[in-house]
């Protein structure tokens, strides 16, 4: 579902002076699963109140598919359960409706009925833009080294946060599409797309009866999440791992995907030793630390995000300034 610039988004039914209206301001961004925008509420009692808007994204050769659709609207409605309010990195849920969607190809027995319900999440607006957005515009890295270490830092220190000493809950896949950055306050980062958090007890992902429909994504995933065995803090360290790669390198660890671990570690080597770029005398320890967090046994990784945290801490506090092809803009 793809809107313009002034389109209304409203919920489905009968319209009354306490349903949700929402106008759209801009196209804030656009993630494999979804497509956000900022947006300006038409409710008199919200006066005009600023949000963020949450719309799944389909691929059009799968709209077919029944269990394809209900998965990415899953998505969105667990995101909106899920969110938490332990930390103002997240943003608020603020409305949860349905609304109509003609524009994608649903097909088949109900399809009428999948076009009506379509999932809107309203949500806290967070003002910056994305890793992901940073890369494409600037390339990688998408500002000076020492600067992004301690954003990654801080990325750290939140996984921790998250993880409540074994009893909290798994970010799962974090990726460049969920970080959230401020060029203006020092990259302090913030946290969007929190539909894969998973409960954490006693340090180990509590299994849930859907989460075979929704497998995770190779590349940011750990080998652990991906075999369906028993997950624990090591799969946010992974991603972190993974996370430094594609900052450094540019290359996005998903697009590199293997069937077998050890190769695909293999891989991952030898790419950090020929691509990692902007990070001046300090480049073996980050290959190192990162290389860390990438092993295919969670036990060879680092035992939590707070110990990524430390490390990340002190390659930055060790960091040379060297020249930064992002120029000013990333200063």
């Amino acid at each position: 579902m793809f809107l313009q610039a002034g389109d209304e988004v409203r919920e489905a039914g009968e319209h009354t002076p306490w349903s949700s209206a929402w106008e759209v301001v801009r196209l804030l961004g656009t993630g494999r699963h979804c497509r956000v925008y900022e947006v300006r509420s038409l409710a008199p009692e919200l006066e005009g109140l600023r949000a963020a808007l949450k719309l799944a994204r389909y691929d059009p050769r799968r709209c077919h598919l029944p269990d394809y659709v209900e998965a990415q609207r899953r998505r969105l409605r667990r995101e909106a359960e899920t969110l938490a309010h332990f930390s103002p990195r997240l943003p608020d849920p603020i409305d949860l409706f349905e609304c109509v969607n003609r524009q994608d190809p649903f097909e088949g027995f109900g399809a009428e009925r999948v076009r009506q319900s379509e999932p809107a999440l309203v949500q806290t607006l967070i003002q910056g833009a994305t890793l992901a957005d940073l890369m494409e515009l600037r390339g990688a890295p998408p500002a000076p080294a020492e600067r992004l270490l301690l954003t990654v830092a801080r990325v750290a220190g939140f996984l921790d946060e998250l993880h409540a000493g074994g009893n909290g809950w798994l970010f799962w896949a974090l990726n460049p599409e969920h970080i959230l950055v401020d060029p203006e306050l020092a990259f302090e980062p913030s946290f969007v797309g929190c539909a894969n958090l998973r409960p954490l007890r006693r340090g180990l992902a509590v299994p849930e009866p859907w989460e075979a429909h929704e497998r995770p994504e190779p590349g940011y995933a750990a080998p652990e999440a991906l075999a369906g065995g028993p997950c624990g803090p090591g799969v946010d360290v992974y991603a972190l791992g993974a996370l430094l790669f594609h900052l450094f390198t540019g290359l996005d660890p998903r697009d590199l995907a293997a069937e077998d671990p050890a190769a695909q570690h293999a891989t991952l080597e030898r790419l950090c030793r020929r691509n990692l770029k902007g990070l001046g005398l300090h480049r073996s320890r980050v290959r190192r630390l990162l290389l860390r967090c990438l092993e295919p046994d969670p036990a060879a990784r680092f035992d939590s995000p707070l110990e990524v945290r430390d490390e990340l801490l002190e390659c930055a506090r060790r960091a040379m300034p060297v020249a930064w092809s992002g120029g000013p803009s990333g200063a």
